[in-house]
C-alpha cells in the first residue's frame, strides 16, 4: 500500500504585504483542492530611512510584523490551510535561505509592493532568488492602495461609521521628523497665510533616499476636513495647511513607505 501523500508545502516571503488578500488568494490557488502547509515569513526590515536610523524602532517593527502575520495566518486558516507565521530579522534573501533549511517547501511565493514602490524589486530580490534556488518561485505584486480603496468603496453596514479619507503627505528634515515621531505634528505660521498649521500635499513628494533627504509622513485625513484647509496648487499637487491638532487626532504620524520597503 503506497504511503499517503503529504500536503503541499508553500513558503511565503513578505513584509508589509503579508496580510494582503492578494497573497491569501495566491496561496489558495497554489494549494489547490488538496490543501497545503503554509509558512509565512516576514523579514522585519525598516520601512523607512528614519526607522532604519532609530534602533528603538526595532521592537515596534517586530510587533507590527507579528500583527500582520497573525492576520495572514488567520485568513489562510479560514481558507482551510494549515498556516503558521515567523518573524525574521534578516533581509529577504537571508530569510528565504533560513526557511528553506527547515521547511523544505514545494514552492516559494515572494510578495512585493508595486514596481514603483518596491525596493525588493529594485534590488532584484526575486531574480536573485530564482538564480540561487532551483525550487519554483512565484512573484506576487500587491497594490495595498487598491486593496484599501476596494475596502473603502465596499457597501457599508449600518454600524460602520467610517468616512471617506484623503491621504496627504508632509516632508520634514531629520530633526523635525524625530520631533514629529515623538510628540506629533506642531503648527507653524507661513508669512503669506492668515492661519497656522502643517503644510501637506496630496501627492507623494520625491524620495531621493540620500543622507539628509526629508522624511515623508503620510496622514489619512477626512476629505471634508482636508477640503476646509486647502490653500492652493503647485506643480499639479493640491496644497493644504491643516492645524496640527486636527492631524494628531488621526493617530500617530506614520512614515510614508520609501526606499526600504519590499
Amino acid at each position: 500500500m503506497p504511503p499517503p501523500t503529504r500536503p503541499r508545502r508553500i513558503l511565503v516571503i513578505a513584509n508589509e504585504t503579508c496580510a494582503s488578500s492578494t497573497v491569501v488568494e495566491e496561496v489558495q490557488y497554489r494549494a489547490g483542492s488538496g490543501g497545503a502547509e503554509v509558512l509565512v515569513v516576514a523579514p522585519t526590515l525598516a520601512s523607512s530611512r528614519l526607522s532604519h536610523w532609530l534602533d528603538s524602532d526595532s521592537e515596534r517593527r517586530r510587533e507590527a510584523a507579528e500583527q500582520r502575520l497573525e492576520t495572514s495566518v488567520a485568513a489562510l486558516a479560514a481558507a482551510g490551510l494549515a498556516a503558521r507565521g515567523e518573524v525574521s530579522d534578516g533581509d529577504p534573501l537571508q530569510a528565504l535561505d533560513d526557511a528553506l533549511r527547515t521547511m523544505e517547501p514545494d514552492e516559494v511565493i515572494i510578495s512585493t509592493h508595486t514596481p514603483e514602490r518596491s525596493t525588493w524589486l529594485e534590488r532584484k530580490v526575486v531574480q536573485q532568488a530564482r538564480v540561487r534556488y532551483a525550487i519554483p518561485i512565484t512573484h506576487v505584486v500587491v497594490d495595498l492602495e487598491r486593496e484599501r480603496s476596494a475596502m473603502d468603496t465596499a457597501p457599508r453596514t449600518s454600524g460602520d461609521q467610517g468616512g471617506e479619507t484623503l491621504r496627504l503627505y508632509h516632508a520634514a528634515p531629520y530633526e523635525q521628523a524625530l520631533a514629529i515621531r515623538a510628540d506629533g505634528f506642531s503648527d507653524s505660521r507661513p508669512a503669506e497665510h492668515e492661519h497656522s498649521g502643517v503644510w501637506l500635499t496630496d501627492q507623494l513628494p520625491p524620495l531621493a533616499g540620500e543622507p539628509g533627504a526629508p522624511i515623508v509622513f503620510a496622514v489619512d485625513v477626512p476629505r471634508q476636513v482636508a477640503s476646509a484647509y486647502e490653500v492652493g496648487e503647485r506643480d499639479g499637487a493640491r496644497l493644504y495647511l491643516v492645524p496640527a491638532e486636527a492631524l494628531n487626532r488621526q493617530g500617530p504620524a506614520v512614515e510614508a513607505a520609501d526606499d526600504w520597503v519590499e
